[in-house]
């Protein structure tokens, strides 16, 4: 899904020197739709924020990312092409390090999460899929839950990524 492509592509970000064209992947209905970013150069400012903006309009700021010492670090923002909200993020050093949310197109909070040094951890909702788990480590760990119309149909156990034998369980 497209949702665990974006840490990769704000990645790219910290190694562009140049103006560089880039690539957001917005949710579109049941679709998702890449929309071209260009960003400026790089600033060789100590702290700066850099902004990139949709390649068909360069009136929307398409991203919004803050820099330290030449790395990604701070908050980071990520928008509809109309301007609402698509991403909030927290930045520490190079990698996604702290809360991670992401808005659909009504405006609801989609996907919520943390992250540690580039990997997911600790609780995540997956709030349109309906899925509520833990990771530890960017690996499945814990139990996971499964809910229909408000109510967990299944939950299951994960080890390492790795379902735990006997741990899945269905709810009628």
């Amino acid at each position: 899904m497209f949702r665990e492509l974006l840490p990769v592509l704000f990645l790219s970000v910290s190694s562009a020197s140049l103006a560089q064209p880039d690539t957001l992947y917005v949710p579109e209905g049941p679709n998702t739709v890449a929309y071209a970013v260009r960003y400026p150069a790089l600033q060789k400012a100590e702290s700066f924020t850099h902004v990139g903006y949709f390649e068909l309009d360069t009136t929307h700021i398409a991203v919004r990312l803050g820099f330290k010492r030449g790395k990604p670090c701070g908050v980071y923002r990520a928008y509809y092409p109309d301007g609402r909200p698509l991403i909030f993020a927290v930045y520490g050093w190079g990698w996604p390090s702290g809360d991670w949310t992401e808005y659909g197109p009504d405006g609801h909070i989609s996907m919520k999460g943390q992250y540690s040094e580039g990997k997911r951890d600790g609780k995540w909702a997956f709030r349109d899929q309906g899925i509520v788990g833990h990771y530890k480590d960017g690996k499945k760990n814990g139990k996971w839950k499964y809910f229909e119309n408000g109510r967990v149909v299944r939950t299951e156990k994960y080890r390492n990524d790795e379902l735990v034998t006997g741990s899945r369980f269905l709810f009628k």
